[in-house]
C-alpha cells in the first residue's frame, strides 16, 4: 500500500502532465518527482524552532504550525500539495529551459522536486521567522493582532438570516472599516482586534444574522469591501463571473505589440538564469509576490515599490515571506515627482508585475495600454482575484476564492466548510503566473514581442477541482513509478528545513527549503540571493 505522501508523489506526477496539456508548454528539461519519508519528521521538528512572536501570540502560531504541518502528511480532499508540486516543477523546468537559451554550451539538467517541501510552500506564511530586529518584531506582532480579528474569514465564517454562510476577507484597516461600517457594528476599527476576539465574534454573528447572504456579499463589494456567501461548487460554476473564470486558460498570454527580440542584461551562470532581467514589482500581500519572489529565487533583479519600508508595512504579518530577495523603493504616486520616478523605473524593466485591484492604477497614468505605451518591450503580468471578468473590479482574497468556488465546501461540507490547508490560492496562482511570465520571456528571446500574462485566484482554485476530479477518475489506475524517486537524496537546499539570510532589512530571517533543485547544483546560490533592502533609488 503507498504511503500518504507516496500518493501526492503521483498525483503530483498527474497533475504535471495535466498542466503540460493544459499551458502548451513541454520543457525539455527532464522533471521528477521525490518522496523522502523522513520530511515528516524533519518538518514537525522544525515547528517548534524559531517562532518570532512574543507573548500571546507565540502558541497561537506554534498550534497553526503544527496543524498545517501534520495536514501536509494526510490525505486531502482537494488536492494541494500535488499540484503545486506539479507547478513549481513545471517552472523550474522552465527556467531550466531558459537557462540553456541563454548559454546553449551548457549540459542538460534534471529537475527534482521534493513532494513534501512543495507543500511546504504554500503554508510559507506560518514558517517564516527572524530575530535581531527589535523593530520589526513589534511591527510584525501588531500586524498579527490586527488581522486575527472577527472579520478573518480564513477561521470565521458566520451563518446569515437564510441560513447560508458568510465570510468577510478584510486584511487592511481601510476595508475593515468598510465592513464594519456595512455591519453596523458599533465599535472603532482599531479596537476590533485579536484581544477582543471573543465578544467581537459574538458581535459579528448577530451582524450577519441580519443579513440574507447574497444581500450582504453585494452590499460588501459595492462598499468597497471583500466578503462573500459561501459557495458549492456548482453554485459558482453557474454564475456569470464563475462561467467566465472557469472559461479562461490557467493564465492568459496576449501579444501587445510588436518588439525587436530580446537579449536581456548581463548573465551570469553565479547569479541564476534570469540574472540581468529587471523585474518592477508592483505587488501587495502574499499571491503577487509569491510570484515575483520566484523570480528573485531565479536571479532576476527585482525592485519593489512600496509606499513605506518594509519594517513598517500595514501587513508585514502577511508580507514578510513575499519580501526575499527583492530590494524596495518607497514611492507614492500621489507626489508628481515620484510618479514620475515610477514610470521610469517602468521604462527600465524587463518585466512588470501587479497585483493591484484591477483599475486602481488607471488615476496615475498607470493602465496595462498606458505602461505597454511606456515600455514597447515590457512583460506586464497581472493577478488579482476574479481577473478581467465582469467582477474585474472588486477587491478579493484567496480564502474568499476557496469560499466562492465551492472548495471550502467540498474540503469539508456545506454544514461545515473547511479551508484548505494554508493559503494555497495566494502560492499557487503565483506559481502559475511565473510559468505564464517564463512563456513570455523565451518567445521574447525568439522572436520579440511585448506581452500581457494574465492570472487569477479564482482561476487557480477553478484547477484544483479539476486537479481532484482527475484523481478520482484516474488516480486508482495510475502507475507512476518511473518519475518517483525514492532514495535519499542529497541536496544542500534540503538539509535544513530552515534556511538562514543574514543582513536583511528586518535582520536575520529564516525562510523554509525550496521545494526543487537540479543535479547541477552544488553549493545553492539561492540563498544568497533571498536578502532583502529598503530605500533604494533604482534596479
Amino acid at each position: 500500500m503507498s504511503s500518504v505522501l507516496e500518493t501526492k508523489g503521483k498525483q503530483a506526477q498527474l497533475c504535471y502532465e495535466d498542466l503540460k496539456k493544459r499551458t502548451g508548454i513541454e520543457p525539455r528539461t527532464e522533471v521528477r518527482f521525490v518522496v523522502d519519508e523522513k520530511r515528516r519528521k524533519e518538518i514537525e521538528r522544525a515547528v517548534w524552532t524559531h517562532n518570532p512572536f512574543p507573548g500571546v501570540l507565540k502558541p497561537v502560531l506554534l498550534s497553526l504550525r503544527l496543524k498545517a504541518v501534520r495536514r501536509l502528511f494526510q490525505d486531502e480532499k482537494v488536492l494541494q500539495t500535488g499540484p503545486a508540486a506539479a507547478i513549481l516543477a513545471l517552472d523550474a523546468a522552465m527556467t531550466e529551459d531558459f537557462r540553456k537559451m541563454r548559454d546553449p554550451d551548457q549540459h542538460s539538467d534534471t529537475v527534482y522536486c521534493d513532494v513534501a517541501f512543495a507543500g511546504l510552500q504554500v503554508i510559507r506564511l506560518y514558517m517564516c521567522a527572524y530575530e535581531g530586529n527589535r523593530e520589526f518584531i513589534r511591527s510584525r506582532y501588531e500586524s498579527a493582532i490586527r488581522v486575527d480579528n472577527a472579520l478573518n474569514g480564513s477561521f470565521y465564517k458566520y451563518e446569515t438570516k437564510d441560513h447560508r454562510y458568510f465570510s468577510a476577507h478584510v486584511y487592511y484597516e481601510s476595508q475593515k472599516k468598510i465592513m464594519m461600517e456595512t455591519l453596523g457594528i458599533p465599535k472603532k476599527p482599531e479596537e476590533f482586534v485579536f484581544r477582543s476576539l471573543g465578544k467581537d465574534r459574538k458581535l459579528t454573528a448577530n451582524a450577519i444574522r441580519k443579513w440574507n447572504a447574497k444581500d450582504l456579499e453585494e452590499a460588501a463589494f459595492r462598499n468597497g469591501a471583500c466578503g462573500c456567501m459561501l459557495r458549492t461548487r456548482r453554485e459558482w460554476e453557474n454564475t456569470e463571473v464563475g462561467k467566465a473564470v472557469t472559461s479562461m486558460p490557467l493564465f492568459r498570454l496576449e501579444k501587445a505589440g510588436e518588439a525587436p527580440r530580446k537579449s536581456f542584461g548581463t548573465y551570469r551562470p553565479e547569479r541564476g538564469p534570469l540574472s540581468g532581467i529587471k523585474v518592477l514589482d508592483l505587488t501587495h500581500i502574499i499571491a503577487g509576490p509569491a510570484c515575483t519572489r520566484l523570480l528573485a529565487e531565479a536571479g532576476a533583479d527585482v525592485l519593489m515599490i512600496r509606499r513605506k519600508d518594509y519594517l513598517h508595512q500595514e501587513q508585514a504579518m502577511l508580507e514578510l515571506d513575499g519580501w526575499a530577495g527583492k530590494n524596495s523603493i518607497q514611492l507614492d504616486f500621489h507626489i508628481p515627482s515620484q510618479l514620475a520616478k515610477a514610470k521610469q523605473l517602468i521604462q527600465e524593466a524587463d518585466v512588470v508585475i501587479s497585483s493591484y485591484q484591477s483599475g486602481s492604477l488607471d488615476q496615475f497614468g498607470l493602465s496595462i495600454q498606458e505602461i505597454h505605451a511606456l515600455n514597447p518591450g515590457v512583460v506586464y503580468g497581472s493577478l488579482v482575484c476574479f481577473s478581467d471578468t465582469v467582477w474585474r473590479e472588486r477587491p478579493g482574497w484567496a480564502p474568499c476564492a476557496e469560499d466562492i468556488t465551492g472548495l471550502s465546501i467540498r474540503n469539508g461540507s456545506i454544514e461545515k466548510p473547511v479551508n484548505l490547508n494554508g493559503v494555497p490560492l495566494d502560492y499557487i496562482p503565483g506559481m502559475i503566473l511565473f510559468a505564464g511570465i517564463m512563456k513570455a520571456l523565451m518567445l521574447q528571446k525568439k522572436e520579440g514581442g511585448s506581452y500581457t500574462v494574465t492570472g487569477s485566484l479564482t482561476r487557480g482554485g477553478c484547477w484544483l477541482h479539476e486537479c481532484t476530479d482527475l484523481w478520482e477518475k484516474e488516480g486508482k489506475d495510475l502507475h507512476a513509478e518511473r518519475g518517483l524517486v525514492r532514495e535519499d537524496m542529497h541536496a544542500e537546499a534540503w538539509d535544513q528545513v530552515f534556511h538562514p539570510v543574514k543582513g536583511t532589512s528586518a535582520g536575520t530571517v529564516y525562510f523554509p527549503s525550496p521545494a526543487t533543485v537540479t543535479d547541477r547544483i552544488g553549493k545553492d546560490p539561492r540563498f544568497a540571493r533571498m536578502v532583502f533592502h529598503d530605500g533604494c533609488s533604482g534596479f
